[in-house]
């Protein structure tokens, strides 16, 4: 049986996955996300930073379907919580119906790092795709 850390992903708290990208952690928030299934990732999340470490943490809420104040002070609990143990944290996918729930809510995102998109969310965590070019006869 393959530890968490070696799996790559692991399914922690309800069935929100954890997956582990070169040393960066990537949560994928889908669907609705209940109070106990937040408290979950967000110490499971907590514990897993605090066992293997990490270089950063991404939480992507591009599917996320609704947005309460519970959640909100979730994720930036768990966002300042990963930054108090020396990750940098970064909050992506939000739509703007969200953003502005959340301004509507008074959630400050000044203290939480953003961005547009998963993969410059990686980004500015330092990771990037370096693309190879295609030889001759290869299947797209």
């Amino acid at each position: 049986m393959l530890s968490q850390h070696s799996q790559g992903a692991a399914s922690l708290g309800g069935m929100t996955p954890v997956i582990n990208l070169w040393d960066r952690l990537l949560v994928p928030l889908q669907g609705e996300i209940g109070d106990q299934e937040l408290q979950d990732i967000i110490d499971n999340v907590l514990r897993r930073i605090a066992e293997h470490g990490a270089e950063g943490l991404v939480i992507d809420a591009s599917g996320i379907w609704l947005v309460d104040s519970h959640l909100c002070a979730g994720l930036s609990r768990l966002a300042m919580s990963a930054s108090s143990m020396g990750v940098r944290s970064v909050l992506c996918g939000l739509s703007a119906e969200v953003v502005m729930t959340l301004g509507s809510m008074g959630f400050d995102l000044t203290e939480v790092k953003t961005a547009m998109s998963l993969e410059q969310a990686l980004q500015s965590l330092g990771l990037s795709a370096k693309r190879q070019p295609r030889h001759e006869g290869e299947r797209r």
